[in-house]
């Protein structure tokens, strides 16, 4: 796992589970494109779904992320697990907490014994925002002192959850986070 580093990043968008098709499936809408607004980062969380789906996003803006289950060989997607250091903040990225020995529960969140001292190892250093994503259901919590973030489904939510993303706004070494609902 090679970190990446950027502390020019500022404002960042976090998208999830769209399973992107072109032509036989989902597709880019206008609100969840428009939803993004202006960032300097795109991470994605798995099931992403084609290629053409990223790039569709990086005429954005920068897109990195990990691989789920439903993605294409690409290389700004290409590991399971990533870390990213960005203005002064350590964010761990996996697409399935509990496949990585972080969660007992994806949704809600109900983090496993010890999961803190996995995380640090899964990373390779404390992290102070989790992403996670699997469920199509956005969820945002604080437990022990890290942020866990899951943006939901852009295009398919579960039954129940709105279409959503989540922003992270980054300043003096902390992340302020939003789930950004989508409209049709």
């Amino acid at each position: 796992m090679t970190p990446f580093e950027n502390n020019e990043v500022r404002k960042i968008a976090v998208l999830a589970d769209c399973h992107i098709h072109p032509g036989r499936g989902p597709d880019w809408t206008p609100a969840a494109l428009a939803a993004i607004g202006d960032v300097d980062l795109i991470v994605t969380l798995g099931d992403m779904g084609e290629v053409a789906g990223l790039d569709r996003l990086a005429q954005i803006a920068p897109v990195i992320g990990i691989r789920g289950a439903d993605d294409a060989d690409d290389a700004r997607t290409g590991e399971s697990v990533r870390i990213l250091r960005l203005g002064g903040v350590a964010i761990g990225c996996v697409f399935d907490p509990k496949a990585h020995g972080l969660a007992n529960a994806s949704h809600p969140f109900e983090p496993s014994a010890r999961w803190l001292d996995s995380a640090a190892e899964l990373f390779g250093e404390p992290v102070q925002v989790l992403l996670y994503a699997s469920t199509h259901r956005p969820y945002v919590a604080t437990l022990d002192g890290v942020t866990v973030v899951n943006p939901g489904s852009a295009l398919l939510p579960a039954d129940g959850a709105e279409a959503a993303l989540a922003t992270l706004s980054l300043a003096d070494g902390r992340a302020e986070v939003r789930i950004a609902p989508i409209g049709a």
